[in-house]
């Protein structure tokens, strides 16, 4: 497992303090920047070295974090018949063998969704490639595929926008 993969969780932690920390400050300091919170944020130690040496907001913990909330927890929106996601940005992944190209949108996510709910996944930070897979009960690969780290990010709106537009208003 990488150590990028391994830090997720250092990762998700951060974000949450980050946001934690910044509601505290809204409520104290309503006038204070966003600027001049992410710099104090910054400089409260973290181990023995200052955290914005290396935290950004928009790192791999906010991406699992999204995609366990947009996609885990809400399996049944995926699972039912009706569903009308456009699914745009599905020419970004890269089918890898043995995945069937010719999968279907319903089936395409169910699988991308077993990967995360199983911690099936691999992060590259050097190519920024993010790659999931699922194994069945037989331990046997049925599904892998590969992401660009951006054309993530887009699926993650891409997503988001369907929940808050098509779900979440009905």
């Amino acid at each position: 497992m990488s150590k990028e993969r391994n830090d997720i969780p250092l990762w998700t932690w951060l974000n949450g303090q980050f946001l934690f920390q910044f509601q505290e400050q809204l409520e104290t300091n309503p006038n204070k920047t966003i600027s001049s919170f992410f710099n104090d944020f910054c400089a409260e130690p973290f181990s023995e070295s200052n955290k914005c040496d290396f935290y950004q907001p928009k790192n791999q913990g906010t991406i699992i974090i999204l995609l366990y909330g947009l996609m885990v927890i809400p399996k049944e929106i995926w699972e039912k018949n009706q569903t009308n996601f456009p699914f745009n940005t599905r020419q970004k992944f890269v089918f890898n063998p043995p995945t069937d190209i010719n999968i279907d949108t319903i089936n395409f996510l169910r699988l991308l969704r077993n990967s995360l709910a199983h911690a099936n996944f691999s992060l590259d930070i050097t190519k920024e490639l993010w790659t999931f897979w699922n194994i069945k009960n037989d331990n046997v690969k049925n599904f892998e595929v590969s992401i660009k780290h951006i054309d993530l990010g887009h699926f993650t709106t891409e997503v988001g926008k369907y929940y808050l537009n098509d779900v979440w208003k009905k």
